[in-house]
């Protein structure tokens, strides 16, 4: 039976693995959706088959010793086995109890004491397993850009390489004025050499520290779960906005350090940017024009066009689609009784390019400012240094009747080749 409860533990956790890297990939279609169906319906028939089985067990030990419980404060049988190694402890039933008891009563003691014998330790606490798989759906609706780059898990700083052109190649005469088997090239090849540079990928922590008051954590939030998903919202938003947005900056009194995001990253390419042409500088988005939008697009090679995204802000769509022709028609709409627009006839896309609307796109319309960003978003990579952790501060907050929970994670952001990227530039 314990062989039974530790294969269905060990299939549950790389059940959660293959799910993670299905979610990671780059385009989710109709099978990829098929396929996540499948293993969520099995994760769940685990979940059901792993409490039966320790439900089966508790009895079991209860009628050997009851005097004994599960995961007290001094190692148990069972609990030692776990700590031994022999099976993720966080995937565990009995932790994941812990950590609901943890998030009702406002204390780590239990926690820090299971995983490394001491209470009164800093331990944090790592989020179980089956809350992690919650957490990654929630990240998958929150996090535009997660769901379109590619995502990586790292166990510390390392160096990634960035595409900075590419070798010419050459047609070479194989033809020969001779009249032996030997046919001597009448030209040399011309040597060429391509260019790339080196970058060290590191660590940035987003957090979201959230106060509850005593009677709540009794009363309200019964399973943990609604916790879990709603502090981890905080930390996926936050993180979302600087992987986007960040400027790159060091750390300085009272700003901390952050990454260089999407944007400043294809900005700096001067070279992929278009500039809008209507009006005069300074008008902002009335300098957006029709052609902009596909003059932009042919910023990119044909060979990096085959899996584009528009990804752009809510002011950017909204004025895309009051854009009318001169017979005051909208040119992005399901055009099924129109032969031209900009979208032919398919919902959603500009120039047969899917759009994707974030609001933590840039909105500033000022001279220079990115209106929008167009390109193959496979080749953003971002790395997670680790899964999301939680601590309970039990203390801080007593005198209040307040216990305060905090979750963090760490990541960093890079985009491997800017050639595969455009971007509109306000006039």
């Amino acid at each position: 039976m314990l062989a039974d409860f530790k294969g269905m533990l060990e299939e549950r956790k790389q059940l959660l693995k293959d799910m993670q890297e299905l979610h990671s990939r780059s385009s989710f279609d109709s099978n990829a959706q098929e396929q996540w169906d499948r293993m969520d319906a099995r994760y769940t028939e685990l979940d059901a088959l792993i409490a039966s089985a320790q439900r089966a067990h508790t009895v079991e030990s209860r009628a050997k010793q009851l005097s004994e419980r599960m995961f007290e404060s001094k190692p148990s049988a069972s609990r030692a086995a776990v700590s031994a190694g022999s099976v993720d402890i966080t995937s565990t039933p009995e932790y994941r109890e812990m950590f609901v008891r943890a998030c009702r009563s406002g204390s780590m003691a239990e926690i820090r004491g299971t995983i490394n014998g001491n209470s009164n330790s800093t331990t944090n606490a790592p989020v179980p397993v089956d809350m992690q798989r919650r957490v990654l759906e929630l990240a998958s609706k929150t996090s535009y850009l997660r769901s379109l780059a590619t995502v990586y898990s790292i166990a510390s700083d390392q160096q990634v390489t960035i595409d900075t052109g590419a070798p010419q190649g050459y047609l070479v005469d194989e033809s020969t004025t001779t009249t032996d088997s030997y046919a001597a090239p009448t030209n040399a090849v011309t040597e060429s050499s391509f260019g790339f540079s080196r970058i060290t990928v590191k660590d940035f922590a987003y957090a979201c520290r959230v106060p509850v008051t005593k009677f709540a954590l009794a009363d309200y939030i019964t399973g943990g779960d609604y916790m879990a998903r709603r502090i981890a919202e905080g930390v996926f938003v936050e993180e979302e906005n600087r992987l986007i947005n960040g400027d790159g900056s060091t750390s300085a009194t009272g700003n901390p350090a952050q990454p260089k995001g999407v944007v400043k990253y294809i900005k700096d390419v001067a070279a992929q940017g278009y500039t809008t042409t209507l009006g005069s500088t300074g008008d902002g988005w009335a300098s957006l024009a029709p052609d902009d939008i596909i003059k932009a697009v042919h910023k990119i090679l044909p060979r990096y066009r085959r899996n584009l995204t528009w990804f752009v802000c809510d002011d950017f769509a909204s004025k895309v689609r009051t854009m009318k022709d001169s017979a005051n028609r909208y040119l992005w709409q399901v055009s099924d009784n129109v032969t031209e627009g900009l979208t032919n006839g398919i919902n959603g896309q500009l120039y047969g390019i899917p759009v994707v609307i974030s609001e933590h796109m840039p909105t500033a319309t000022a001279a220079g400012s990115v209106l929008g960003i167009c390109g193959d978003f496979s080749k953003v990579e971002i790395y997670d240094r680790g899964p999301i952790e939680f601590k309970i501060d039990d203390s801080t907050g007593l005198q209040k009747l307040l216990t305060y929970m905090q979750a963090w994670k760490r990541s960093d952001v890079c985009v491997t080749n800017t050639a595969a990227f455009c971007w509109l530039k306000a006039l």
